[in-house]
């Protein structure tokens, strides 16, 4: 081993990818909504880069049918041997969560003289993310027209016991958060943009249509903001809860056009785990099948009440 834990993690890494066989493109489709940065970050991995997260690191190991266990604890030396920056005037609250693991993943709080700097971009993207977190939760099915961009995040207070750990009154957990662009801002194969009001809508609209789900069980937190905090914010918020319908049920935000692409297209994970949506019945089966799914929900809420 080296004496830097990190690049040894980002060789190991890169020798587990280079046995499967696959190319770094087939490693980012295999692991889902890890973007080819994140993973490219982890392969590449050496002092002075990002440390990558622990779920980063679990999610590769996973695609690639090897035992994360000695790449965590290179994780855990290497998390030892990055300077711990002097702590702020900030509150204790957040304090706390600045340093929640995922955010290792984001530039320190501090310059480099130990002083907090509120105009740093990740301090002002905090402060986006904790006016969100800070909005009254309300019912989605009564969620008041905002036809604006901005960034939003779901909460489910049902019963359904595969969303149990997250099911709560308080709205601590979300189960997805997504953001509002302005007409004309698309990704290919999923609307992205319109009003907020447009984009909860589509949301309701797809919780009604399913069979396991009521709409009625769903609270909404939204923040009217301009473009430019959006993206970072949204960020923030998925490493900080990984919500389990951004990063492990993908597909719930995906809203195709009519049968563009319905016969050759198989479902998103979300459809398959959650029957209902009319354009899904046209679409071949999803990579992963229901109890696959099932399962892999149930670990990741068990590796998140671990950290």
């Amino acid at each position: 081993m080296t004496n830097d834990p990190l690049a040894e993690l980002g060789q190991r890494l890169t020798d587990l990818r280079v046995m499967s066989g696959w190319n770094v493109n087939q490693l980012v489709a295999r692991c889902g909504s890890l973007g080819r940065t994140v993973i490219s970050n982890a392969l590449n991995a050496r002092k002075g880069r990002r440390i990558p997260s622990a779920d980063t690191v679990v999610r590769i190991c996973q695609a690639l049918g090897a035992d994360s266990t000695p790449l965590l604890e290179l994780l855990r030396q290497a998390k030892e041997d990055r300077r711990t920056p002097p702590p702020g005037p900030r509150a204790e609250d957040r304090s706390r969560q600045f340093a929640r693991e995922p955010s290792s993943e984001v530039d320190d709080a501090a310059d480099t003289s130990g002083r907090f700097d509120p105009l740093r971009r990740e301090n002002l993207e905090r402060s986006v993310q904790w006016a969100l977190e800070s909005a009254p939760p309300v019912p989605l099915a009564s969620f008041p027209a905002a036809p604006v961009e901005g960034l939003y995040a779901l909460y489910y207070v049902g019963s359904h016991s595969l969303y149990r750990p997250v099911s709560s009154s308080a709205c601590a957990v979300p189960i997805y958060v997504g953001k509002s662009l302005p007409s004309g801002k698309s990704r290919s194969g999923m609307v992205v943009r319109g009003s907020m009001n447009r984009r909860l809508r589509t949301h309701l609209r797809s919780l009604e249509d399913v069979h396991d789900l009521d709409a009625q069980d769903f609270l909404v937190r939204y923040l009217p903001v301009d473009e430019i905090w959006t993206i970072g914010p949204e960020r923030l918020m998925i490493g900080d809860h990984r919500p389990v319908w951004n990063v492990v049920v993908e597909g719930f935000g995906v809203h195709m056009r009519g049968s563009f692409r319905a016969a050759t297209t198989p479902r998103t994970f979300w459809d398959e785990l959650h029957p209902g949506r009319p354009q899904s019945e046209r679409q071949r089966d999803a990579e992963l099948s229901r109890a696959d799914l099932q399962r892999a929900v149930r670990q990741h809420f068990a590796r998140m009440a671990s950290i």
